[in-house]
């Protein structure tokens, strides 16, 4: 009778524990929790298309420790059914990202990502500071020793908000900056 008396108590604690974690939100970094990741393709079927990933803003060249602005854009058709716009991961070969947005973007582990709000839209800002110094104004006669070539990987996934990976388009870029020589 004993064991009865408490089986029902502990299926009730249990049954509320699973609706609230149901009804929790998704992680901060993605929807799936995949992000920030450069495995979309994994869960995410379909054809690459490197040419819904615009990286606008890039500079010819950078100069050492200068910081510049970027916007990313997703240029697809794909109408969404839900908030779920999009998301993307971005990484750097040398300089620093910086999640300007904090609302949209985050950094994780050295990868530019999108927050859950961020993937309720398909353009996010970000900057990068570029590696090495700036010169000071002192040493204009100075010629500086000219920064490494910056590879900047975008892997970037635009949804159609069906809560699915089916049907969702993928584009991954990669973009060289060279410094200012």
């Amino acid at each position: 009778m004993m064991l009865k008396k408490m089986f029902f108590p502990c299926t009730l604690v249990a049954m509320v524990a699973m609706g609230v974690a149901l009804q929790a939100p998704p992680p901060a970094h993605g929807f799936a929790n995949s992000a920030p990741s450069f495995q979309c393709m994994s869960c995410h079927p379909g054809p690459m298309q490197p040419e819904m990933v615009k990286l606008r803003n890039l500079p010819e060249n950078y100069r050492p420790g200068q910081t510049y602005t970027f916007t990313l854009e997703l240029d697809s058709a794909l109408e969404s059914l839900g908030e779920q716009q999009g998301g993307f991961a971005i990484q750097a070969s040398a300089g620093e990202l910086v999640a300007k947005d904090q609302a949209h973007t985050q950094l994780i582990d050295g990868i530019l990502t999108h927050t859950l709000e961020g993937s309720h839209r398909r353009s996010w800002s970000f900057s990068w500071q570029a590696p090495g110094e700036a010169t000071a104004w002192w040493q204009f006669w100075q010629r500086p020793e000219p920064g490494p070539d910056v590879s900047i990987t975008v892997m970037a996934v635009a949804a159609n908000g069906d809560y699915s990976a089916i049907g969702d388009e993928i584009g991954a870029a990669g973009f060289t900056l060279r410094s200012n020589r």
